[in-house]
């Protein structure tokens, strides 16, 4: 069973699962939850960190969001680029991500009809669904219309 952290219970679920609460944990944790929406990587919350006077290494930053990660706290997304980008992992909180191609774009969205439909899906293979991670790669309005200009003037 997941347990919600939030910013007053995170130390103690943190206990709960055999990890220390150390300050630098605690300034990952509540920099991740500043811009939940905002599905930053560990070099944009390092650039973030330090433009506010934090001295954390990036390679903290990296161990600490794995260990988010590795204890649900947290989720990794592959948005279509060569790193992992971070977001809190809130029990009940699905929803997918759509990409744009051209300009790397993240909307988040929520289709209570998706849900129903994938719950189905996994109650026919035996599975009950707790989380789902769903990307769709495409292109935003604003570069569709450029893509569509670029291509009428040849």
């Amino acid at each position: 069973m997941k347990i919600k952290a939030d910013s007053k219970n995170f130390g103690s679920v943190l206990r709960r699962r055999g990890l220390r609460l150390t300050r630098s944990r605690e300034i990952i944790w509540e920099e991740i939850h500043r811009h939940p929406e905002i599905h930053r990587n560990a070099a944009d919350i390092y650039r973030s960190l330090k433009k506010k006077g934090y001295k954390i290494s990036l390679a903290t930053i990296y161990r600490t969001l794995n260990l988010f990660v590795e204890t649900g706290l947290a989720r990794s997304e592959d948005l279509g680029e060569k790193h992992s980008h971070f977001e809190p992992d809130t029990p009940g909180a699905i929803h997918g991500h759509l990409i744009c191609l051209t300009c790397g774009l993240v909307k988040e969205f929520k289709e209570e009809k998706l849900r129903e439909e994938l719950e189905a899906i996994s109650h026919y293979f035996g599975f009950k669904l707790s989380k789902y991670s769903l990307q769709i790669f495409g292109f935003c309005d604003k570069c569709s219309r450029y893509t569509i200009k670029e291509k009428s003037k040849s």
